[in-house]
């Protein structure tokens, strides 16, 4: 790892971006430049033009699109809704493209809930396009005459509607109220260590949290670990990092990120793979791997366990061919247009009954 990329971490956490931007453009190795880059976009999120304009010039794909992603998330929950659709839509990896406008609308939902009232699309700063990007809206929020609101089922009363006092003395003894739950010393405690964790994890002191984090209950340990995990893996000590990972029963986060580190490995791969739980998550790397490796049946199979029948993966297969095809044109890349053939051809083959 270079050196100059705890360089850059430092600069961050003493407020200078621009020192911290110099010093990650001189970082020679392509991948830890892009990570130090990530780093200054999401410091320079409260500017998001300078924000999104780094972000796009990190030279790593997977990382790139991360770094988006990241910015997506922080500019929903800042309401900055038209700046958070618009860096949504430059992610190329469509897995992480539909999380990330998933967090928009989550956002917006939160938003409107909160506030408790109509809004217009322009009240956010918002079109009809950028609904569009944003549809299945999320659970109690409709879109109704040009407006957002809290949604609501009316049922209908037939009749007439009477008023009066009405005798429930017959009806037997009520249930008594629950009674009220106060909170103990212990939860107290448990509150105030994993503040302190917290506070561990932001100055860098890893391993006094980790220490701290194993003895939490869950899921408040696999939380915290994970994010231990990350950090290390940050800070480029991969060993460590997968040495949590293998504590932990799900690891969604820091599963993909070590496997990204090893596509060259499909077996290793697959290793993280059996901890990761997000079908989007496990779908984006298979799609990496097999960009790297070209089609592998058996590890195909093994990556897409979760489609419970082969008419289902033969259509995931035909879809990440799709999309790997598209991916070859822009590029104009021969190799990537035979993988994607190959694989289109294995999910014809599977989605008519062949094994793979």
């Amino acid at each position: 790892m270079d050196e100059r990329l705890i360089l850059v971490r430092k600069l961050l956490s003493e407020g200078d971006v621009t020192g911290a931007q110099e010093k990650a453009r001189r970082i020679e190795d392509p991948y830890w430049r892009s990570y130090a880059l990530r780093w200054v976009a999401e410091a320079l999120a409260g500017e998001p033009e300078r924000a999104i304009e780094v972000a796009q010039s990190i030279e790593e794909p997977s990382i790139r699109d991360e770094a988006l992603c990241s910015l997506t998330y922080i500019f929903s929950k800042n309401e900055k809704f038209r700046e958070a659709i618009g860096t949504a839509r430059k992610i190329g990896n469509q897995f992480l493209r539909k999380k990330a406008l998933r967090a928009v609308s989550n956002f917006l939902a939160k938003a409107i809930a909160t506030k408790g009232i109509e809004l217009r699309l322009s009240d956010l700063g918002l079109d009809e396009r950028d609904l569009e990007d944003l549809k299945p809206l999320p659970y109690g929020i409709i879109y109704k005459d040009g407006k957002l609101m809290p949604g609501s089922v009316l049922h209908r009363i037939k009749g007439d509607v009477l008023s009066g006092v009405v005798d429930r003395s017959t009806e037997g003894p009520r249930e008594e109220p629950p009674k009220p739950r106060f909170e103990t010393k212990e939860s107290k405690a448990e509150g105030y260590v994993v503040e302190y964790i917290r506070k561990l994890i932001e100055k860098g002191e890893l391993e006094e949290a980790e220490k701290l984090a194993k003895g939490l209950p869950e899921p408040l340990r696999s939380h915290y670990l994970e994010e231990i995990g990350v950090k290390l893996l940050e800070a480029g000590d991969e060993t460590r990092a997968d040495e949590i990972f293998r504590e932990l029963e799900v690891s969604d986060v820091l599963g993909a990120l070590l496997a990204r580190r090893n596509l060259d490995c499909p077996e290793r791969v697959l290793k993280y793979l059996e901890k990761i739980h997000n079908p989007a998550t496990r779908l984006a790397v298979a799609y990496q791997v097999t960009k790297e490796k070209g089609v592998d049946a058996g590890f195909l199979r093994n990556a897409l366990l979760w489609a419970t029948d082969e008419w289902k993966r033969g259509r995931i297969l035909k879809f990440l061919a799709f999309e790997m095809l598209k991916e070859a044109r822009e590029k104009s890349n021969e190799r990537l247009r035979k993988t994607a053939r190959d694989l289109f051809e294995l999910g014809k083959q599977v989605g008519n009954g062949a094994e793979m």
